[in-house]
């Protein structure tokens, strides 16, 4: 995940994440709560492969971490549009990274 977050908070008319949004009303077992479920999985895989990439020991707690800061990041944006939430998030992302403990196997440092 490049900027992109931080180029759609600054939009004028953005609202929020669309899957929050829709998955708000959507109804247990229905295609919305089921392409919100697929969408929530495919940042958290994406999470967890970066994760996996820079040698954490235990990925995919990292990845629940940085899914945390991406959702607060996107709420704080809508909520209290705030714009610079994303580079907040990025500063926060960039500690997490550092402190989590690493196995040396990471596949690309400093990436």
């Amino acid at each position: 995940m490049g900027d992109e977050p931080g180029q759609l908070f600054t939009e004028p008319d953005f609202s929020g994440c669309a899957h929050m949004t829709a998955s708000a009303e959507a109804l247990p077992g229905s295609p919305v709560e089921d392409a919100t479920d697929r969408y929530r999985l495919w940042v958290r895989a994406l999470f967890t492969h970066r994760a996996r990439q820079a040698g954490a020991t235990d990925p995919e707690e990292l990845a629940r971490q940085l899914h945390l800061l991406y959702d607060g990041a996107g709420v704080s944006a809508r909520m209290d549009r705030d714009p610079s939430a994303a580079t907040t998030a990025r500063t926060a992302a960039a500690a997490l990274f550092d402190a989590a403990p690493k196995n040396g196997t990471a596949a690309n440092p400093g990436q």
